[in-house]
Parts: C-alpha cells; structure tokens; sequence
C-alpha cells in the first residue's frame, strides 16, 4: 500500500516539474510540495502500523487450523448421520475439500462455511429469530483505532457475518447435518453430545499457554431446523425451513479451565479470574460502534450493553442433558465451530497457531423403543 501511494504522489508531482525547464522557482515549490506530501504518506503509513490491538478478535497472527473433524453416532439404535440426507453412516469425516467442492454434486444449494486460512476470532450468542437458521457472527470489520498510544484506550466497529454463499475462506467453520432416525415410534428420542467428544491440538508437545487460552475459547454451536418422514424426497429434507421453530444451543467444552496467563491478562482489566470456575462471557449482539476497547471485556463493570450480552451455553457439566429431540424420521440441524473473541481466556491473543483434531460425537436415548416394549 505504501509503495502504491507514493507511486501516485510522484506520478502526480514529480512528472510535471521535469517538463518545467525554465522557471527554477516553481521548481523549487514542487520539490517542497512534495517533501510535505511524502512526510504525510510516511506518517500515515506509521500510524497503520499501530492500530491494531492483539485482543482476541483483532489477532491477526493466529494459524489455528482444523486438521481432522470427524462426526460419529454411538449406540445408534437405528440413527445415522449425513452431510446431504442422502449418504447416510454411522462415522462421517469432514474435510475442506469434501464440504466445499465435493458436497455441491449432492448438496448443490448448501451454504456450508470453511476457515481455510485458520480460526479468526468472532462473537455470537446463537440465532436471534426462530424462522432462520443461521448463527448471529460478529466480526470487527476495521481493527482497533487508538485516539492515543495506550493500547487500551482504543476504539473497535462491529460488522455481522453473512452466509449467503459458500465461503472456503471465512473465520469460522459452519454446515448442515442430517440425522436419520429409525425407531418406528411416535415417541421422539433425545440426542446428546457423547462425553468422548473432544477438541484438541494435534501436536500437544508444542502448545503454549496462548494456545490452550484458544482451546478453552472454542465454541460449538448448533441449530435444531426441522423434520421430515423417512422417505422424503432428498431435496425436500436438504431445503426444510424453520417454520418459526428453529432452536440453538452452543457448547463450551472448556468452560471452567483457566491458564495462569490468561488469569494474568484478566487482572489487567479488573477480572478476578480463578482456575476451575465458571466465568461468564459477553457475546456480541450488535454491529456499530465506535465502541471503547474498555467497555468490550466480559464481565469488565463497564462492558457495553447496548453491544453485547451474556452467552448462555452448556458445558461438561451438562452433557447428561439433551441437545434437542429428534422424531422418527430426519432432522435436519446447522454446525458452528468458533473462537469466542469475547471469552476471556483468549484476551489479547497473539499466537502462531497449531492444527486442531475434532471429533464430535452423539449419541440418542431409546425413549420411542421403551414406549414399544412397554
């Protein structure tokens, strides 16, 4: 950009002053001009340099990338699990190339979201409206800008994600999910996260505290959409609405666990933050701003309302509760993996990043089959 500018600049000035070959004074008055508009390029180009902060949503040098992302359902009892509502399996295994190329000979209308340059951070309390099924992510769409050189006293924008097309280089991960369920009962079963899933760094051996900070801020989301009978037409499942029924949830596998320099970070802004408790995180609720960095910090006493709000989410503790209901037949859900910029394990992260290894897996009651047999 910088070389850009002063290209133009010397297009603009120095061109006309060598066709000038008689009068030493416009000349002179040129040069000047030039000097003073260079000085502000320069200037310009420093102070770009110094606007951004290295808190979690504006990091810019963070290489977490998913490696492996497997999706499995035990003791199914009938229920399996597809990427289409047409290739149904027990263990399905999703990858860059199979959700953003492969998916479109099946699946030619999905909307699926991959982070192909790493995990970004982003914010986001779930859906806001029952009749859409797609996440509220919010995103800083311009850094953070300093009125004066104390990082703190800054100022950020917020901007809301769209998912109208599908994106391979976005900053979080998203797709649909098809649930086959086989139970030839009227009463529906209760689907739960199976307490084998996990969320981990491949190579463990070269993890910093910055990088356990993110993995205790990973989230995962997912929206209940809606219900077809078993033999449904593929393209009909594939495109159920919410019909003002849609559910999220969002999971936070690490809620309790607190690295000492991200309970260090914490003090900083005025937050007690104790190792093995749970602390709240503020999600954003809005785009705008210019918002005061000291007012974007959960559980801060002077954290902005008008722009964000508390995350409800269930945690380890928890997992012995369903996620939703599924009849027989297939539901339809959407998937959503995230960094929370707002959670305060990954304040002012700056890291190189590693690869992640996900697996997530469910597992459903035999609440229709008990009703058969009784």
């Amino acid at each position: 950009m910088l070389f850009i500018l002063l290209f133009i600049f010397y297009y603009e000035e120095v061109i006309p002053i060598n066709k000038i070959t008689n009068n030493i004074k416009e000349r002179k008055k040129g040069i000047r001009k030039i000097n003073l508009r260079l000085t502000i390029v320069l200037l310009f180009a420093f102070g770009i340099l110094l606007i951004f902060s290295t808190y979690a949503w504006f990091s810019t040098n963070l290489n977490v990338k998913v490696k492996t992302f497997n999706m499995t359902v035990k003791r199914n009892s009938g229920l399996t699990i597809s990427f289409d509502a047409i290739n149904f399996d027990t263990a399905i295994e999703l990858s860059e190339n199979m959700l953003i190329n492969e998916l479109k000979k099946t699946y030619p209308n999905n909307l699926s979201q991959w982070a192909a340059n790493g995990l970004i951070p982003v914010s986001s309390r779930g859906i806001s409206d029952p009749n859409s099924y797609f996440f509220d992510v919010y995103y800083s769409n311009s850094g953070v800008l300093y009125s004066i050189k104390n990082k703190e006293k800054g100022y950020i924008r917020t901007a809301k994600s769209l998912e109208n097309k599908i994106r391979q280089f976005n900053r979080y991960i998203a797709f649909d999910v098809f649930f086959r369920n086989e139970t030839g009962s009227p009463i529906s079963d209760n689907l739960y996260f199976d307490p084998d899933s996990s969320i981990t760094y491949n190579d463990s051996d070269s993890v910093n505290e910055e990088l356990l900070g993110l993995l205790n801020s990973i989230r995962i989301g997912i929206v209940k959409v809606g219900s077809l009978p078993l033999d449904a037409d593929p393209h009909d499942i594939q495109n159920i609405k919410c019909d003002n029924n849609c559910t999220s949830i969002i999971y936070e596998p690490y809620s309790t666990r607190h690295e000492k320099l991200s309970i260090d970070r914490a003090s900083k802004y005025g937050v007690n933050l104790v190792n093995g408790s749970l602390y709240p995180t503020y999600a954003a609720i809005k785009e705008g701003g210019p918002i005061y960095m000291g007012d974007t910090v959960s559980g801060s006493p002077n954290l902005n309302t008008e722009y964000f709000a508390l995350q409800n989410t269930i945690t380890e503790d928890d997992l012995d509760e369903p996620l939703f209901t599924i009849p027989d037949g297939i539901t339809k859900a959407r998937v959503y993996l995230w960094i929370e910029g707002q959670d305060i394990d990954s304040l002012e992260t700056n890291s190189d990043g590693s690869d992640l290894a996900i697996s997530l897996n469910f597992v459903k009651d035999t609440a229709g089959y008990r009703d058969l047999e009784g």
